[in-house]
Order: C-alpha cells, then structure tokens, then sequence
C-alpha cells in the first residue's frame, strides 16, 4: 500500500478507551476493514472497552475526530495543522504532533456528527487533503471533509472478511462475523434482538444468526446455494431499543469469479429496445417529432430478451440501461425550437425514486434485474448527476440546491468555460453540488436505487459538467453504505472528451481531465471518449487513417489512463451516428453528424451497398478485441443504420426481421462474443503488438498466468495474408495447433511463425 498524505480517524471516547473507525486508506483500491464507522477488534472478537454484556456507560466525554498527515515522499514540512468549519477556518488551526516514527503528524479535534469541511495547514498554507474520501464547499470554497459518525448510536462491523465457496453447483456456501459496538452513552447488545435476512432477487428469507453475548459477535454461516447474487442483512438493537444501521453483506455464487474486465456492456435505451407490455404505452403527444416520442419499449420487453438467451448469445456480461426515473409527459423544444420532444430517453427526472410507469414501473424493475443476475448478468444503471427537470420535486421544494442561469452554448455561455453552471436546456436546472444538503440528497438516492433494486453499479451521466465533489460524494456514501463485504459497487462515467487526434502531447489534458475522476475515491472507469474519436471512425469506417494508427491509440489507452481502471471503448452509442451510416458517407463531410444535412429534416436512410456493412464488422472485430469493457449499443451488433439523434434511436429490430447483411454481422457478433467469453486471455490479458501495417494488425492478449490469444484483422477489402513472428511474450510452442474462433482457418505454429490468410475486411482469433 503506498504511503498517505492524510488519514482520518474518527474517534468516540468512552469507558476511557477510543472507538475508532478510520476513513478508507486503500489508495491501491484495495478495501480496508477499518473504514466501517466501527472501533478496532481483537483476535478473539472482543471489543477495545472489554464489554462482555451489558455494561453501564462511563462518565460522559464528546466524540473526537483524530487527523492523520503523513508528507509524501521528498515533501518536507516544518508544521502542521489542521483547521475547518468549527474555527471558521482560522490560522493557526489546531496544531498536529509529530514527526511520529513514520513521519506522520496527528490532531484530534471534538465534532458533531455529520460532514464537516475542513482544510490542512502546512507551514501555515492551506491545502487540500487529497487523501479525503469527501469534499465540501463552505461560502463557495471547496475543501476537504470528513464525516463524523454518531458514536452515540451502536454499530454493527464485519470482523475480517466473508467467505463464499462453490465447490460444485447448487453447493455454494457463505460464512461472515460480525462485531457490535455499543454506543457512547449506551447499552450492550439485547441478543434476542438480532435478525439475519437472505435476499435473492424478490426473495427475502430470515436465516440463523449465532450471538455470542460475551464477545458480542455474530455468526451468519449459509449452504446449498445456487449460482446468483445475494445480500446478507444484519440488524441488532442495545438493551435500551437503539437500533444500528443495517450491515449489508453484498456476494455472489458463481463458477468463476466476475471482474469487470470480464464484461462486454450492452447498452439498451429502454423505450427503444422491446414493448413487452403493451398496456403501459403512452397516447401519442401532439406537436412531438415521431422520432422522440414515446414508442413503447419497456423492462418486460428487456426481460424478455434476457429471458430467451437474447444477450447470452452475444457474450453480455452486464447491461447499461438508460435512466428509470420518472420524466415529464410533456413536449419541450429541441435544437432552438426546430423541433418537440418527449422525455421518453428518461434524463429528465421528475422523480428521484420512482421508476417510470410508461417502461413498466417498479415490478417490472425488480423482475428484469432478478432475470440479469438468474444469467450472470450485471445491471448498470443510468445516473443523471448534472440536471433534474424543471418539473422535478426536488426543484419544487428546494430550488436553492439548483442554478438556473445560461443555457450552454449560448452568447457568453461555453459548453466549456461554464461547464460547471450551464443549463442544457432553460427546462433542465442544474443541480448545484456544493450545497451540502443537495449533494447529500443525491448521494443518499444512489444508494437507495442500488440496494431497493439490488443494482450492480452506475454509469454517472455527464460527469465534467458537475463538481469532483460530486464523485467523491456518490463513493463515500456508496463505500459505506453497499461495500461491507469488500465487493466494490462499480461506478464508471461519462467525460465527453478527446476530439484531437494529434497524438498524447497535444491530448494530455483530454487524458488528465478523464483521469482526474477515477481511483480509489471516485470512479472505477470511463468511457474512452478519446480513443473513440481518434479510431472508429476514421480508421474502419472512412479509412482515412491506417490500422498503425488504431494500434497507436490502443496502446496509448493502456499507458495514458488510471492504473487499473477499467475503460470501455465503443464504436457507437446513443449520442453518436450510428457506424453503418458514417460508413455509408465517406469522404463526405458532417464527420459529427454521420449525414450530410440537417438531422430532423434529412435523415440517413440504409446503406445503398454491402461495403458499410463490412466496414462495420472490421471495427466489431477491433471492438470485442480491446482490453477493457467494451461497449455494445443496442443495435450494433447486426449493424442498424441512423444518423445523429433521435435518428440512431429507432426501435431494436429482433429475429425475422434482419436483411441478410445485417444477419451476417449479427452472426460475426456472436462468434466474437462467444469467443470472449470463453478465453481468459481476450477478457483479461496485456495487450502486445505483434505486427501492426496499415491494412493489417496482428495483436496478442496475453494473462499473466500464461493463457494467451493471437488477434489479426484487415481493413483489406481484398484480404491479406503474411507470416507473423510471435514474441516469446506468446507462450505457443512450435507444432502447437491454433483454432480460429472466428470460423475456418486453423494454423500451426511453425518455430516461432504463424502463417495467416484473412478474408477482406476479415477478422481472426486464434487459441489453443
């Protein structure tokens, strides 16, 4: 673990011993067992009073909050302090004590409980900590902040971590302990009062719970279990009544161990996808452009398509579904008035926890994500951080959490400069994250969506239009509310940048501003907006750049990002051009558009020809080969045509119903899915340049345990062939035979060669 600026240390003090509970220190992404809100335990599960049942409390003493700054390494520091909201941030703030034999400096400063902000005095300079899980602004100054707990309240803490086994199917076992602490002022656990609830999906079960009265421990040990997602939920009371929050205890039974690098996302815009019920379509709303209305796809359409093994044969491992909130049933204007449109996409909420009727409502919620996980399958939700509509209850009773000044893009109003304040439509209020209730209010509706809906991460929407602090904010209140477990809630999002293709000197600032979002505080990953720009379209859809180029980009994603994040490339999304039909305008200008001509009143029509089609299934084949968790957006995989929105927003178009094209790209798809889901090596290895020419690349994947996949692909429309040297980084041995998981084309390696024939526009995998 690397060394910290700055730890914090909450304290209540109480029977003369600290209760302590330190804020997350695992900067390596690690989860540290000391970040629950509970004071330390000892090796037989005793807690530091020694309390073995009820005890009386001691003599009264306030709750302390104990400060920890630790100088990075070569930083040197005379004196430090730490000063904040509860001295009006006054110089010199309350001196910390050190050097201590690490180097490190501390302070204890008595705090109620709560979010207080608060700032670093080094050398009598004010500083941010840049180790603080939270932020916080006071009087429009942002400064680092730290949540008090309640030590009058009792708590309930995992001691060391869960343990999940499958030794075969059905066979699945869970065992956890816990620790519970009384409160400052409070009693000792009342045993009887200890319940223990087994969540599966919709199922909720009470299970047996063993409490150990001396050490205040409990056992919770589970067997017999089928593959799925589970949740654990202990809750205890003190003599008295008082009740701890509840300890979630978040897991899965699975043949093998999911990480998100496992995943192939699959992007669903719910109205558009499948109408699975037709009794919740909306009337038609007069004035509105057909083409952004409501059209009646909904989550029991979705079901339904997880139900029948729709995804699993395109190798999906998780599902980024456009928003469930509830948005307005009127018409608004769009692109200065050139059109009306209805909010069927679901980023306007009018609503902060209700699901949206017209997509099926609450129920039909509950029993889509219930069908994912039946499949493996991870639900991302939608998460609109930036805006609420105007309509919005939140707005109606608290307009001052919300700005309401420029509208972006406007005069003296850039997207950019004012990316923190613009409105994206004068019906859209901004939400303003640095006040403190409004962020808290937020956060805390993220955790309710992701434990009521047992919701498996977010996609933040539009993260560089609000304030860092509002990442730090939806992962502190998320790491302690839904990671007891150690299972980390995946967060990845949307920074909108990258539209340089200059090489990294001149995209720098592109890297640093997605990266500024990800680690251990903040995101798990984004999606490669820079890559996106520099690759897709101008290497295999327009062919102006060669395959060295795309090469080029790849690796630069590998050193340019966040050590360990988890990117997502893509080819298409609901706010680009579909592929196909950049494909079908080459040469012609409109590269952001995918269309020569305004989008509401020239609309792309199909491909006049086969090659877009082939274009797109190069990039599919460079696409599901990519490190990372790369995206399918609804669509895709059989190549729908459609030029900027709403026009690459048409209805999914299911089986029956695909030209032979299209059904000859949704066939390469789900070789190429399977094909991932089955080597390790595709999902989870290094990726190595093996030869890289401008019609041809050949890249390996390889594990570091050894598992290893040789990847070739041409932008060719005739073919190529070549002899390719593999690296002795490609542990294949001389005579080892390679099966192409793309079709025919099975190869021997000869020595340390492999001779490969691709047909035009083709695409190979090869593999022991």
């Amino acid at each position: 673990m690397r060394a910290l600026a700055v730890s914090l240390l909450f304290a209540s003090i109480f029977a003369g011993a600290a209760c302590s509970a330190t804020v997350r220190d695992d900067v390596d992404g690690a989860d540290s067992g000391a970040d629950t809100g509970l004071p330390p335990v000892t090796g037989d599960g005793t807690a530091p009073d020694g309390n073995t049942g009820p005890v009386e409390p001691g003599p009264e003493v306030s709750c302390e909050t104990a400060f920890r700054y630790v100088p990075a390494a070569g930083k040197v520091v005379k004196t430090a302090a730490v000063t904040g909201e509860w001295n009006a941030f006054a110089k010199p703030g309350v001196a910390m004590t050190g050097p201590d034999a690490e180097g490190g400096y501390t302070a204890k400063v008595k705090l109620p409980a709560g979010i207080t902000g608060y700032k670093l005095l080094l050398d009598g300079e004010y500083e941010i900590d840049a180790k603080a899980e939270l932020r916080k602004y006071v009087g429009g100054v942002e400064n680092s902040a730290v949540r008090a707990v309640d030590c009058k309240v009792p708590q309930l803490a995992l001691k060391g971590a869960i343990a999940v086994a499958r030794p075969a199917a059905k066979k699945g076992t869970f065992a956890a302990d816990a620790v519970y602490t009384r409160g400052f002022e409070g009693k000792g656990i009342a045993p009887e009062s200890v319940t223990a609830e087994l969540r599966k999906g919709r199922a909720v079960t009470k299970v047996a719970a063993q409490v150990d009265a001396r050490t205040r421990g409990i056992k919770v040990s589970l067997a017999d279990l089928d593959d799925g997602k589970y949740t654990v939920t202990l809750r205890a009371k003190d003599i008295s009544g008082a009740e701890t929050q509840p300890l979630r205890l978040v897991f899965w039974v699975e043949a093998e161990a999911f990480e998100w690098k496992d995943a192939l996302i699959y992007m669903a815009m719910i109205d558009r996808f499948d109408n699975g019920d037709r009794s919740n379509d909306p009337p038609a709303t007069s004035g509105v452009d057909p083409r952004a209305e409501f059209k009646g796809g909904d989550l029991q359409g979705l079901k339904a398509r997880i139900d029948d093994g729709s995804l699993d044969e395109l190798g999906i491992r998780a599902i980024w579904l456009s928003p469930f909130h509830t948005n307005p049933a009127g018409s608004f204007p769009a692109d200065n008035g050139v059109a009306n449109v209805m909010g069927y996409h679901g980023y306007w909420p009018t609503k902060a926890r209700e699901v949206d009727a017209r997509i099926g409502g609450k129920a039909a919620l509950e029993a889509m994500v219930e069908s994912a996980h039946a499949h493996g399958i991870r639900v991302l939700q939608d998460f609109v951080l930036n805006h609420v509509h105007k309509e919005h209850e939140y707005f109606k009773t608290h307009p001052d959490w919300f700005r309401t000044g420029c509208v972006c893009g406007t005069n003296q109003c850039d997207w950019t400069a004012r990316r923190l304040d613009c409105l994206f439509a004068d019906y859209l209020p901004d939400v303003n994250w640095q006040v403190p209730a409004a962020a808290e209010q937020m956060a805390d509706d993220a955790v309710f969506w992701l434990d009521q809906f047992d919701i498996d991460g977010l996609r933040v929407d539009a993260v560089k239009h609000v304030e860092d602090s509002a990442v730090y904010a939806l992962r502190e209140k998320i790491h302690h509310e839904m990671e007891a477990s150690g299972r980390r809630v995946f967060l990845t999002g949307e920074t909108a940048m990258g539209w340089n293709d200059c090489g990294v000197a001149c995209n720098a600032s592109e890297y640093g501003t997605i990266n500024r979002y990800m680690g251990p505080l903040g995101l798990d990953g984004q999606f490669d907006f820079v890559l996106y720009h520099a690759v897709p379209v101008r290497t295999f859809a327009h062919g102006d750049k060669g395959l060295i180029h795309a090469d080029y980009w790849s690796r630069m994603s590998m050193e340019q990002y966040v050590q360990g994040s988890v990117m997502t490339p893509y080819i298409g999304s609901h706010d680009t051009s579909r592929f196909v039909t950049f494909a079908s305008y080459r040469g012609q200008n409109g590269w952001d558009r995918g269309v020569p001509g305004n989008k509401w009143f020239s609309p792309a029509g199909p491909p006049g020809d086969a090659e877009p089609y082939a274009r797109h299934r190069a990039a599919l084949a460079w696409l599901l080969t990519q490190p990372g968790a790369p995206l399918l957006y609804y669509g895709d995989e059989y190549g729908d045509f459609g030029g900027a929105d709403p026009n690459n927003r048409a209805m999914w178009r299911g089986k029956g119903t695909l030209s032979a094209e299209e059904q000859k790209t949704l066939t390469l798809t789900k070789a190429l899915g399977k094909a991932r889901a089955e080597l390790p090596a595709l999902r989870r290895g290094d990726y190595r340049t093996v030869l890289a020419e401008e019609d041809l690349l050949v890249f390996s994947r390889t594990t570091t345990d050894g598992k290893s996949a040789l990847v070739a692909l041409t932008t060719n429309a005739a073919g190529r062939t070549a002899t390719v040297t593999l690296p002795f980084s490609v542990p294949f041995t001389n005579g080892q035979k390679l099966k192409n998981r793309l079709g025919n084309g099975d190869v021997t390696v000869n020595g340390r060669e492999v001779s490969i024939t691709l047909e035009g526009r083709g695409a190979a995998i090869f593999a022991p």
